[in-house]
């Protein structure tokens, strides 16, 4: 969260994604940042269990999200 709200107020479009389990955290960190619209991409916790085909997967089902959020659009 905070390394993608500060390149984001920089001026470089940033996506963050966190496990679902951090929501709270990562709503915080936005309100403490004064980001509270920063756009967060949540996916189901965990990840580190996962092996490498099933992470590619998760990952490739939030590339749609992470590009709209990249582009605005």
């Amino acid at each position: 969260m905070h390394d993608g709200i500060h390149v984001e107020k920089a001026g470089l479009p940033s996506a963050t994604i966190c496990t679902d389990r951090f929501i709270p955290t990562a709503q915080g960190m936005a309100r403490m940042w004064g980001a509270e619209d920063y756009p967060t991409i949540f996916t189901q916790h965990p990840i580190e269990n996962l092996d490498r085909p099933a992470l590619r997967e998760r990952a490739e089902g939030l590339a749609t999200e992470v590009a709209a959020i990249l582009t605005g659009g």
